[in-house]
């Protein structure tokens, strides 16, 4: 109940980041352009509906909808979407501020900054702070760690992303991931003195002086250097006990093993020339983008062909077609790279030792937990 209560609290500033900020932005141009022509009175509350209704508004403005509906529970993304109704508008508003003043383009500039911080407070009224309620839910939990990096606690699993290249460049992944259900320990403690730490999936990471968050399961070991170290491994130890579920593995002679046991293959191997790029994890934004803009394309043309005749038949094959491909391309490569992610190490590999000191001046401490509300 108090998450529904978060989610009603996050949802106007949701919609001003989607809706209000990219329509605001075309009434404002449309102000500025009839200010400087002296044209009369200015009907704000027409001007909105009218500006609301414009292609260039309505359509990103609807996709950036569909994908608040589909990653609901994905609050790291939401900056991200509300960016897409409001991106257009600071590319309008730079075009119109060469050819008509500099007004226009701070407008348009200052489009997606606003909607981005919209989206950003709204994902901190829904994940924050970590009350009893929130370590339940299935709402995701980002942390920073030190030095570089973030902790993602999602529904099912733990995420790591933002992380260093991987030093192998034969490493097919960036991130790293830890189902919940194979989880075996989740351990606080404290660094005396920095450290470098190679995850998984060759990432080094360097674990400064400070609380630290050690995670051991699924053949992985974490070490962390979070501040908050105690609260996030309440988080996880909380959730890991309510949102837990198996997750079947595919058979190891199943193609989409492909990157895993590419990535098994490096374990203990020290490249020979350091790498510094990062990996791309192939287009899958740009996938789902595609097939969400062609999908509602496609449907129109099918209730065209019933109105206006045969010839909107090309549209449905033409947009169709892309919606399916771009759709397929997104579910597979969303599935192959998250078996990778979750499996960074074979399934028939043990645990790493529970009572083994991860790094030198490593030390346990008690877990003093934060005074936080369990409502």
């Amino acid at each position: 109940m108090l998450m529904f209560l978060r989610y009603l609290l996050a949802a106007p500033l949701l919609l001003a980041a989607v809706i209000g900020v990219p329509t605001g932005y075309q009434v404002l141009s449309s102000y500025l352009f009839r200010r400087e022509l002296r044209d009369g009175t200015f009907d704000f509350a027409g001007e909105f509906r009218d500006s609301f209704a414009e292609t260039v508004v309505l359509w990103p403005t609807a996709l950036a909808v569909g994908l608040l509906v589909v990653f609901w529970w994905m609050t790291t993304a939401w900056p991200k979407i509300a960016l897409v109704p409001s991106v257009p508008a600071a590319l309008d508003g730079l075009i119109f501020g060469l050819l008509d003043g500099w007004k226009h383009a701070v407008s348009g500039v200052a489009a997606p900054l606003v909607a981005f911080g919209l989206a950003w407070l709204a994902a901190r009224v829904v994940a924050r702070p970590l009350t009893g309620d929130v370590r339940r839910a299935a709402v995701e939990v980002a942390a920073g760690l030190r030095g570089g990096g973030r902790l993602r606690v999602q529904s099912r699993r733990l995420l790591l992303d933002e992380l260093p290249p991987p030093v192998h460049p034969m490493s097919p992944i960036g991130r790293v991931a830890l189902r919940f259900d194979r989880i075996r320990s989740v351990e606080v403690g404290v660094v005396h003195s920095p450290a470098p730490w190679r995850l998984a999936n060759t990432s080094e990471l360097t674990v400064t002086p400070g609380p630290a968050l050690r995670i051991i399961g699924g053949g992985q070991e974490w070490l962390l250097p979070i501040d908050d170290a105690d609260e996030v491994g309440r988080l996880v130890s909380e959730r890991a006990k309510v949102r837990a579920t198996p997750d079947p593995r595919p058979p190891l002679d199943s193609g989409r093993w492909f990157h895993a046991k590419m990535l098994w293959e490096l374990a203990g191997q020290e490249p020979p020339i350091l790498n510094t790029r990062t990996v791309n994890h192939g287009n899958r934004w740009a996938a789902l983008i595609i097939s969400a803009l062609t999908t509602p394309m496609a449907l129109f043309s099918i209730s065209r062909v019933f109105t206006h005749g045969w010839g909107y038949l090309v549209g449905v094959l033409v947009f169709g077609s892309t919606a399916w491909i771009a759709t397929h391309v997104w579910f597979r490569q969303g599935t192959v790279y998250k078996l990778t992610e979750e499996n960074p190490v074979s399934p028939l590999a043990d645990d790493p030792d529970l009572h083994r000191m991860p790094v030198t001046g490593w030390s346990t401490q008690d877990v003093v937990l934060r005074q936080t509300s369990d409502l």
